[in-house]
């Protein structure tokens, strides 16, 4: 003990001093090939969903209410590694099951990498419009095929290509069919035009003298919704692959004829835009979540009407043995003078009243799931208290866990925001808990720094069996204590979740 304070000697522990991965013991990688659920519990869900890949999904529900979700495979190089479309359930929108694959076989009219599956219920069968790309190492054009299933789980049954480049002239991916007054009708399209053509009774070809454009090349993934008279068309615009640097988002026209004009929020055509991301977008990414669209929309049971979509997470990494890491996400859809308002403002949330919850913008901070007031946190694996070191009130002083000596260095103050995060303030010093110089490397030290209302001063609470893991607002990793030592003074800092108990914490009020 020091004659100064009661939090330990100032000689006792080592300043981590190299920050990132290569330097920390605790952890290991995120695998490439596992698909893992989000844990969400209370009355907040938190994006992404679903991880750590399942692009372009498509989303509907069976009449049991089960959720069903269907995306884009793994692995588009290695014809061993591909799903054959992933397959998800959910019963409540925001917690997914990972329930297989939708083929059992590889379809079979040309050989390819399947993409971007559209699922409906049709005619007393699921039915499935997919793209098909062959690699580049095959021959073959681009397309569009149909499958069916009598269950949404499948298997599904192939029936081969219903049209293809060879047809259309080109971009002929991301169907998306549409039963209108009775007559079955297919979009598609991708940075050649998007149209809309008429489907044979048995859906297994186009009517191509029926085909309309009804939007130009800046487009791809394609939705169309009907609300309140209009004819909406959600169509993803930008880069789509190019890892964090993606600029994929959403831009909408809307119509009161189903072949269009469709014109966005300033009366203009969706026709005469043929450059990305030039229109108005309704859903754009940001720092922590880019490249967000390409989804489908549901209506939960109280009639409030959710995106689904992916977006890539800054905080993990771009690819996954070459493949773009896109995750799934959701976010509601409000309307404000008949336009959709995405996330409340237009950009992916991070944390979200669940579905049912009656809440929505504006409503995410003051329900969050601690009450804020002064706490002792305690490390679940160690039972160790969360302090700052030395009891040291210096900008910068690092975190660490120390046995209880009752001093205020080992108390923290709560403060909840409007967005459902937190800022802890310890009450020795008055600075709160961040990360060293803003980091968001995987390993960076958890400092005190003076509240400024940067990101990773911002905290998130995610309950799990009584105890919290807290979650960085700006790397997405959690509070962690180095090598999950037990040791008095051991460091404190940040690191992917790996369900470890030395990533929880015992909140107890003072």
């Amino acid at each position: 003990m020091t004659d100064s304070h009661d939090c330990g000697d100032p000689n006792r522990r080592t300043v981590l001093q190299a920050i990132g991965a290569g330097a920390i013991g605790t952890a290991g990688a995120l695998g490439g090939s596992g698909l893992g659920s989000a844990d969400h519990g209370g009355e907040h869900y938190y994006n992404p969903l679903y991880e750590p890949h399942f692009p372009d999904p498509e989303v509907h529900r069976a009449d049991d209410g089960t959720w069903w979700a269907y995306g884009t495979n793994m692995n588009r190089e290695n014809t061993d590694d591909e799903l054959l479309v992933p397959v998800l359930s959910s019963t409540d929108l925001v917690n997914w099951t990972y329930e297989g694959e939708a083929f059992d076989a590889r379809p079979g009219w040309t050989e390819g990498s399947i993409w971007a599956p559209n699922i409906h219920y049709y005619n007393d069968e699921w039915i499935m419009f997919y793209s098909l790309e062959p690699r580049p190492w095959e021959s073959g054009e681009f397309g569009i095929g149909l499958a069916t299933s009598d269950t949404p789980r499948g298997p599904f049954t192939d029936h081969g290509q219903v049209i293809g480049d060879s047809d259309t002239g080109g971009g002929t991916i991301d169907a998306y069919f549409v039963e209108y007054q009775g007559t079955p009708y297919l979009f598609w399209g991708s940075f050649q035009g998007i149209y809309v053509a008429e489907l044979t009774p048995d859906l297994r070809d186009v009517d191509m003298a029926t085909v309309t454009q009804v939007a130009g090349d800046a487009y791809e993934g394609t939705i169309h919704y009907e609300r309140n008279g209009y004819h909406y068309l959600f169509v993803s615009t930008g880069t789509c692959c190019e890892g964090h640097s993606s600029t994929y988002e959403y831009e909408v026209g809307r119509s009161t004829d189903f072949f269009g004009p469709y014109v966005d929020q300033n009366g203009i055509d969706l026709m005469e835009y043929n450059e990305y991301n030039q229109g108005t977008p309704v859903l754009t990414g940001t720092d922590r979540f880019p490249g967000a669209a390409h989804g489908d929309i549901t209506t939960y049971d109280d009639g409030s009407e959710w995106l689904l979509y992916h977006a890539y997470d800054a905080t993990d990494p771009e690819f996954i043995d070459g493949v773009p890491r896109r995750v799934l996400m959701m976010d509601r859809i409000d309307w404000e003078n008949g336009w959709p308002v995405i996330g409340c403002d237009g950009t992916p949330s991070e944390v979200s009243p669940v579905p049912g919850s009656g809440t929505h913008c504006g409503d995410n901070g003051g329900d969050g799931p601690l009450s804020a007031g002064t706490y002792r946190i305690s490390n679940v694996n160690s039972g160790l208290l969360l302090e700052v070191g030395d009891a040291d009130t210096t900008e910068g002083a690092t975190v660490n866990q120390w046995s209880d000596t009752g001093h205020p260095c080992q108390e923290w103050e709560l403060i909840e925001h409007d967005d459902g995060t937190y800022r802890l303030e310890n009450v020795h010093s008055g600075h709160v808990l961040s990360v060293a110089d803003g980091s968001t490397s995987e390993g960076a030290s958890l400092v005190q720094r003076a509240w400024g209302d940067a990101a990773d001063q911002r905290w998130r609470l995610i309950e799990g069996d009584g105890s919290y893991r807290l979650e960085n607002g700006a790397s997405g990793y959690v509070a962690d204590v180095l090598e999950a030592s037990t040791d008095d003074g051991a460091d404190v800092v940040q690191w992917s979740w790996l369900d470890g108990d030395n990533q929880r914490w015992n909140f107890d009020p003072v």
